[in-house]
């Protein structure tokens, strides 16, 4: 699948000249490429919140996009590098889960293990498999590498699940999966869960209803919203939830709505 999009996720950060010299290999293979980096800002190593972002940030590229996510905290070790393809986007990363949660979004219609060694770079460092194996593995796919190129089907590829929150009669517990930059804590509770009436207990501490803007109370208050990923989240206004709160992603959360809510 030719493409002129590539969409990068990781947790390198932006101080040292990692992500540089990612890009650096693919416009040198692909001229011509539009970059759009997702966040290089994933907590070092947190494999579970780089399959977060990468779920919420999918349905917003454009069509086509190739998504190269290296969180890889195993690197070197022996694990596999993975391709895979929805009917609208295409994703490579370590085979270690990272790509879990793109099937809340889209269906993987393909998957295939990438070892194709003549698309390496020539000098393949043990510790950085980004720059040496899946960029320029990427900039062939863009330019249209077949398919049957890449390497063999491997639809065992590595996963783990999306954690639903679970409900019991009006009750709704789910987790914190996700503390994003400004201290938000983003849970797995979407909005078809709760309703503009529910009573939320996360970290031991009570909030009533859901607010419509992180400006809908005074300043340092908490509040209970429905982010921009679609799922509650609980935030301070200029301020950090988590950081106020004590709270980690896994806490747990209770969601209690009337059973009149959407009546």
């Amino acid at each position: 699948m030719r493409t002129k999009y590539i969409a990068l996720l990781s947790d390198f950060g932006t101080h040292d000249p990692f992500v540089g010299a990612m890009k650096g290999v693919l416009l040198s293979k692909a001229p011509g490429l539009t970059i759009i980096d997702i966040t290089h800002q994933i907590p070092p190593q947190d494999i579970q919140a780089a399959a977060f972002y990468l779920m919420a940030a999918t349905p917003y590229m454009p069509k086509g996009t190739l998504f190269l996510c290296v969180v890889d905290p195993t690197v070197g070790t022996g694990r596999g590098i993975i391709w895979a393809r929805t009917d609208s986007h295409q994703f490579i990363s370590p085979d270690n889960g990272l790509i879990s949660w793109v099937e809340q979004r889209e269906k993987v219609r393909e998957a295939r293990f990438i070892n194709n060694s003549a698309l390496f770079m020539k000098t393949i460092s043990s510790t950085f498999h980004g720059r040496d194996i899946m960029a320029p593995v990427a900039a062939a796919i863009a330019k249209g590498l077949p398919e049957n190129k890449i390497g063999p089907l491997f639809p065992d590829y590595r996963r783990f699940p999306f954690p639903l929150p679970v409900k019991a009669g009006n009750r709704t517990t789910g987790q914190i999966i996700a503390i994003d930059h400004f201290g938000n804590a983003i849970t797995n509770i979407s909005r078809d869960y709760v309703g503009a009436r529910s009573v939320f207990n996360v970290a031991d501490h009570m909030m009533k209803g859901l607010r419509l803007t992180y400006a809908s109370v005074p300043e340092g208050e908490p509040l209970a919203l429905i982010g921009s990923f679609g799922f509650l989240e609980f935030a301070v206004r200029n301020g950090s939830f988590a950081r106020t709160f004590d709270v980690k992603i896994g806490a747990e959360v209770e969601a209690i709505t009337s059973f009149d809510e959407h009546s």
